[in-house]
């Protein structure tokens, strides 16, 4: 009776071993379309809106994820505070205190990091373009991680259930 219930929470944990890998793997790619979605929005709010860059970033911290609303609150308020700071700095700043541990992807945040470092200087149709060049790294990066994301999770559910089994059978 005990051997069944060892096996069966051997099982149990290898299946959900996998099946977390396989959600950390999808939340990668879920991240990177909400980004992309964020950067849209606020490409949009100086666009269409002709908002100045703290209030746009203002704006559209409210439509956005909670996932990176302490990250746009800071920005845009650092960058009201009309403190001395270079728009470079508060977005850098803000981006290690709220989105390193966050971010899964690291090449999204390294994206992040460069579109902030050309950002606050720029006048609008120059940070429309850098807003539209980091979108389109994103959006290639989201392609080129589709269809490995897909596989991986295939593979990370089969793996746990895999290994559970291989290592039930060697403890027999």
């Amino acid at each position: 009776m005990i051997k069944i219930i060892g096996v069966l929470i051997v099982i149990f944990s290898g299946i959900c071993l996998g099946f977390s890998k396989a959600a950390r793997e999808q939340k990668k790619l879920e991240q990177g379309i909400d980004l992309k979605r964020m950067l849209y929005l606020l490409q949009s709010e100086i666009r269409y809106g002709f908002t100045p860059l703290p209030e746009a970033i203002a704006s559209i911290a409210d439509k956005t994820s909670d996932e990176w609303k302490p990250f746009l609150v800071q920005v845009s308020t650092q960058l009201s505070s009309r403190t001395e700071e270079s728009f470079s700095s508060v977005w850098s700043h803000a981006l290690q205190t709220h989105l390193k541990g966050v971010i899964l992807e690291p090449k999204f945040l390294k994206d992040l990091y460069s579109m902030g470092e050309t950002m606050g200087y720029l006048d609008k149709e120059m940070q429309e373009k850098t807003i539209g060049f980091a979108i389109e790294q994103l959006e290639e990066q989201i392609f080129q991680m589709k269809d490995g994301v897909i596989k991986n999770c295939k593979m990370y559910r089969s793996l746990g259930l895999s290994f559970s089994l291989l290592l039930i059978i060697l403890l027999i």
